[in-house]
């Protein structure tokens, strides 16, 4: 019976630092879930070589640490059901938005610019989907996120999903700290392996 507890415990303690860190890493994440209403308030006119005007909304942010952030635009209820939307982002706040050039751009998953993404940006073409990067940004800045369709004259509303390494201010913003989910997945990935180290211990590895 001690050999089999040393053993245990052999296995466990680097498990333990393991989700430890892993826990440690999870509290630090902030989710944001963003309701962002895309309505007549924010447009311009001859910039869609299709014709129409394009609306957008700003959102201005300030950034507490630097590091990796993902904007996912999980869901969409825009003219015609369109799903072309794109996020620009902007570190000078004076800029003309959507007509200036942005720091960093994302119009799909493999598709942007700036923030650490590959630059495969091969100008003004559609792509019938929404936005979603994970861009790197700069700590106590202060960005604008522009979220736009470049599909004519499509109003509606963009679900996003906002996940950043630590909190973020902003008046538009209503933080989601992933607390309640780390805990849990501790807990039963150490369930998991204290049950498998004793089957394998009881089988005589």
């Amino acid at each position: 019976m001690y050999v089999y507890l040393q053993k245990i415990k052999f296995l466990l303690i680097p498990l333990l630092l393991a989700s430890i860190a892993w826990g440690a890493v999870q509290l630090n994440s902030v989710v944001y879930d963003l309701e962002v209403g895309i309505d007549e308030t924010y447009s311009i006119v001859d910039f869609n070589p299709e014709g129409g005007k394009t609306y957008y909304n700003p959102m201005i942010f300030t950034t507490s640490v630097g590091g990796q952030y993902t904007f996912e635009n999980y869901s969409s209820d825009l003219t015609g059901g369109t799903q072309d939307t794109a996020l620009l982002i902007y570190d000078d706040l004076e800029a003309d938005f959507v007509i200036d050039r942005p720091a960093i751009f994302n119009d799909g998953p493999n598709i942007g610019f700036g923030g650490g993404q590959l630059d495969t940006f091969q100008g003004f073409e559609r792509y019938n989907e929404p936005f979603n990067g994970t861009i790197t940004l700069a700590e106590d800045t202060t960005y604008a996120a522009v979220f736009s369709s470049f599909s004519p004259d499509a109003l509606g509303t963009m679900q996003v999903r906002l996940t950043a390494p630590g909190q973020i201010y902003s008046v538009d913003l209503v933080p989601i700290p992933e607390l309640k989910d780390t805990g849990l997945w501790i807990a039963l990935i150490i369930g998991f392996f204290v049950a498998f180290s004793y089957m394998k211990i009881k089988s005589g590895i």
